[in-house]
């Protein structure tokens, strides 16, 4: 907890006011959001004067997805302490919530100019990489990384690189971010896409079919899996695992020309025809 920067207040109101905090922090562990928020705010109208409580009451904000209130506890908690690198960042993160990048992107170099944040570069290269600036977003997320190597940073920085195209550079980051995290889903996930828009099929089917063992819930699994199948001329596996695609997204014309396509190969012309008329119908309305 960081030292209040302000003189203590008289004995019992100090007092009052650090069992009311105490309260607060046991209220907010346990998860009672809503009575910590309570605590805090009383505590600090005893001894307002305090930025580790000013920091937790905007914590429990956040918490409470409230970042237009959280936003002053925040400023407060960076005016008084010592160091304010956290409060900061999480200044950052209300702004960034509020869809505020600009002011986002403020509060993070902020942060920064005040100390070392692997959050405040992870955030920092998100905005970029959503705006476009890649060079900055992988400055961004390298810094991140140096300072702490995280699964969720490497990722995000093999995003960019995939973005680009730069499909070598991706999927050595993906495999990275699973160094990091073994059973990390998505990096194995965007290391199949990797292997599948480099040409290489039958090892993205083996990576694509672990990600779905590790997380059966996502849904654009089966869609891949089912082009690199349909590529290698698997065509009934293909079949099944494109429609098993088109249950969970079923107005995705892209699904339909794959099935339409797969349906021509089997000799399915009827169905492929239904397939590349959905297909049409369907990017016509997204136009």
């Amino acid at each position: 907890m960081t030292t209040p920067a302000a003189a203590p207040l008289p004995a019992d109101d100090s007092t009052s006011g650090q069992e009311t905090f105490a309260q607060g922090r046991q209220a907010e562990e346990a998860g009672h959001l809503d009575a910590a928020r309570s605590s805090y705010e009383s505590a600090l109208v005893v001894s307002p004067d305090q930025p580790a409580w000013h920091y937790r009451l905007g914590c429990v904000l956040l918490k409470l997805n409230d970042p237009g209130a959280a936003l002053s506890s925040f400023e407060r908690a960076a005016a008084g302490a010592a160091d304010p690198v956290r409060a900061l960042t999480n200044l950052g993160v209300c702004h960034d919530r509020l869809g505020q990048p600009a002011e986002a992107m403020r509060a993070y170099k902020r942060a920064l100019g005040r100390g070392r944040s692997a959050v405040a570069h992870h955030n920092l290269g998100a905005i970029h990489a959503e705006e476009g600036r890649t060079e900055e977003a992988i400055r961004c997320f390298e810094a991140a990384i140096d300072i702490e190597p995280d699964a969720e940073a490497v990722l995000n920085l093999g995003l960019v690189y995939y973005a680009r195209q730069e499909f070598g550079r991706a999927r050595e980051c993906f495999e990275r971010s699973i160094a990091e995290e073994p059973g990390f889903a998505l990096g194995h996930y965007h290391a199949a896409l990797c292997l599948q828009r480099t040409g290489m099929y039958r090892a993205a089917c083996e990576r694509f079919r672990h990600a779905a063992r590790l997380a059966p819930r996502l849904a654009r699994i089966p869609y891949h899996l089912g082009v690199c199948l349909r590529k290698l001329e698997e065509f009934e596996e293909a079949r099944a695992s494109l429609e098993a695609a088109l249950e969970a997204c079923p107005e995705d014309g892209r699904i339909h020309y794959e099935l339409a396509l797969t349906c021509d190969a089997v000799g399915l012309h009827q169905e492929a025809r239904l397939h590349y008329g959905l297909a049409r119908s369907l990017t016509e309305d997204h136009d």
